[in-house]
């Protein structure tokens, strides 16, 4: 939503109205993509958020959205994934395997 026009400031309001989820998540969650700094928050309360100016960040969030848009399940996966506990890694990377198993 914000990644589509980065300069048009949205209100929570506005952001409830497209996603419909309740106000007061709407609102803890933009709160909190400002403090990550992906939202800038206006002075004005009226006025409300708009998309961060580093162009590096918007053009890493306009990726994410396009790989979103193409593989919607990899990026839930991805960030829902468990973390992999290294020393497992590790010790999986040597295990060996009969012939009869396809890697």
């Amino acid at each position: 939503m914000f990644g589509r026009e980065p300069a048009k400031a949205r209100t929570a309001r506005n952001v409830y109205d497209a996603i419909l989820s309740t106000p007061q998540s709407v609102e803890r969650w933009l709160e909190e993509m400002a403090r990550s700094g992906l939202l800038e928050k206006l002075a004005d309360p009226d006025a409300g958020y708009r998309c961060c100016t580093d162009e590096s960040l918007v053009a890493q969030v306009a990726e994410l959205a396009d790989t979103y848009r193409t593989s919607p399940v990899r990026v839930i996966e991805a960030i829902y994934k468990p973390k992999a506990d290294a020393a497992q890694s590790f010790a999986d990377a040597f295990k060996i395997k009969s012939p009869e198993q396809k890697t």
